[in-house]
């Protein structure tokens, strides 16, 4: 059921929570299962370790750290990029040059015309690689498969063929595809091999070859084991071979050769000032608020300072580098442990939450403080929420605490128990309650003027009264979500909720509406939970969906979300 919108929006990844003073520990996470890898920063040169958690390989022996060869994933796509800036620089690529210019031999395929600035800033339209919504296969990846090496051009004949998705610079869409090209520029450009010509433009300037490789295994520098997890079973993930990823995502690097080569790049000492402000000056906006694609780098504002940015993901890794030019910084995290492919997502998010918080100088723990498992029994017992909900909490015979639902909703319902802060929420906050006690006309005083101008008289009228009619009475709603220029708000009815997202532009007013699920009946579902440090409860979203959930003991035994639902405690049977 769709709503009126002058602008639509993918919803972000939520924000990570602020906390006083960076720290230097992630125990908790990794006590639950979630952290293994390392998170280190640079500042001028100066490498210092934020954490480091979990082991490498699969014997236990080698502890993850700064020295340990990880798969970087797509970040490989910044020194594809930085390559080829170097190029540029040196008049041997034109950005404004097309494809066909270099690779002659495919001047008949769609991608010919395409120039070198829009595969660097995803505007090409070409269809990607490793994504199954883009026409270039159906089902999950064929892994048996991607761990054999492969050629150039056979990675390139797996797309050669298929029709551009848009006009060229016309929108953003992630492109593997587009850096597998860009790679196989830079060889016929330079003569030399992919990683030969990568090595000698942009990681020999820095010192850092030895840091650096397109294999699976880093000579000198004990290499990662990629995990996945399953549950409660940890797994080795699939191998994928470096050539399958090639330019777009094959690379091998440590930490401290990342961080290091990442100071050369800020320093001036592998591409000049004015081409590294030509990388990174915004070409077309993400999917996420507030982002925006430069030439081979994520470009954002935050608290009036510029970062920039790439993140990378494949089964059981996930990596994130966040440069600040302004004061010298970068600082990049990697998992070797993540939840499996269906769920990856919720890693990377996981992990761009813990580095965006020690770019912030905050801590990054997500994971409350955990008291001893003995806790675990005092919060045993059955419990029920408004409009009939109840869940039990209980213990297995392995003293870990469980918190299991009725037939009638799904525990992956409740994150949005959480109640978000701030002005943005309490606007939408504002805004929903006009809506709910005076329909359109009461919310109508937070749109921008584009959104007055277009929307029909009464169509958010109509589109309340089919919310009742679906779901019955409006009950009550809280903003559990902000991020950048958008706000989600779970509308409570008596038969089940609706989730709005509230699009803002610029200057703070309602631009946009659009529905971002709703949920009457799930099935029972079971989620791990925790006793913490100070009496509370803390459910693990992170492994099944959407941001943590915490809650506090009240005085007769109860629980209240930071929504201000309340589960009572039911008497013992």
């Amino acid at each position: 059921m769709p709503l009126v919108a002058t602008a639509i929006l993918m919803v972000a990844a939520p924000a990570s929570q602020a906390a006083p003073g960076p720290t230097a520990d992630l125990a908790d996470d990794a006590r639950v299962g979630r952290f293994s890898g390392v998170v280190a920063t640079a500042q001028r040169g100066m490498v210092r370790i934020v954490d480091a958690r979990g082991f490498a390989g699969t014997d236990g022996t080698i502890a993850n750290g700064p020295g340990v060869a990880y798969p970087l994933a797509s970040v490989t796509k910044v020194l594809t990029a930085t390559a080829v800036m170097r190029l540029v620089e040196d008049g041997r690529i034109d950005l404004a040059a097309t494809v066909e210019t270099y690779l002659p031999g495919y001047a008949d395929r769609p991608f010919a015309r395409v120039t070198i600035a829009q595969l660097l800033s995803h505007t090409s339209g070409v269809p990607s690689l490793l994504k199954d919504d883009q026409g270039l296969g159906d089902g999950p990846p064929d892994f048996e498969a991607l761990s054999l090496p492969t050629t150039t051009a056979a990675l390139i004949d797996q797309f050669s063929a298929a029709p551009l998705l848009f006009e060229p610079g016309a929108r953003y869409s992630y492109s593997n595809s587009g850096f597998i090209l860009l790679g196989r520029i830079i060889e016929v450009v330079t003569g030399q091999p992919y990683f030969a010509a990568l090595d000698a433009l942009v990681l020999a300037p820095a010192g850092v070859s030895d840091t650096f490789c397109l294999c699976r295994d880093l000579s000198g520098h004990p290499d990662a084991t990629a995990f996945e997890r399953h549950g409660d079973c940890v797994t080795a993930a699939p191998v994928i071979d470096p050539s399958q990823m090639f330019s777009a995502g094959g690379v091998r690097a440590t930490p401290a050769g990342l961080l290091t080569w990442s100071e050369a790049l800020m320093s001036g000492r592998i591409l000049r000032p004015e081409t590294l402000e030509q990388m990174w000056t915004p070409v077309v906006g993400t999917r996420r608020p507030g982002e925006s694609f430069g030439l081979g780098w994520l470009v954002r504002e935050v608290d009036g300072v510029r970062q920039v940015a790439h993140d990378g993901a494949m089964p059981g890794a996930v990596s994130y580098l966040v440069l600040t030019p302004a004061d010298h910084r970068a600082t990049f995290g990697e998992l070797n442990r993540t939840l499996d492919l269906d769920n990856l997502s919720d890693s990377e998010t996981y992990l761009r939450r813990v580095v965006s918080s020690v770019v912030a100088n905050r801590d990054p723990a997500t994971v409350p403080a955990l008291a001893s498992p003995l806790a675990a029994s005092t919060l045993a017992g059955a419990y029920r929420l408004p409009e009939d909900r109840t869940f039990t909490l209980v213990v297995d015979a392995q003293g870990q605490l469980w918190l299991e639902t009725d037939g009638g909703w799904s525990a992956l319902q409740l994150p949005k128990l959480v109640q978000a802060e701030g002005p943005l929420a309490a606007d939408a906050q504002a805004a929903v309650t006009g809506w709910a006690t005076s329909g359109q006309s009461g919310m109508a005083p937070y749109f921008s003027p584009d959104m007055v101008a277009n929307l029909p008289d009464g169509a958010l009228d109509g589109a309340w009264s089919q919310f009742i009619e679906q779901f019955g009475a409006y009950q009550s709603h809280h903003v559990y979500a902000v991020t950048g220029d958008f706000a989600e708000v779970r509308i409570d009815f008596a038969r089940g909720a609706m989730d709005i997202g509230i699009v803002y532009d610029a200057e703070g007013r309602i631009n946009g509406l659009q529905p971002v699920g709703q949920e009457t009946e799930m099935p029972a579902t079971r989620v791990r939970a925790w006793g913490t440090a100070d009496g509370g409860l803390w459910i693990d979203g992170y492994a099944y969906t959407g941001p943590d959930v915490t809650a506090a003991v009240d005085g007769v035994g109860g629980l209240t979300f930071a929504s201000g639902q309340h589960a009572a405690r039911q008497p013992a049977r």
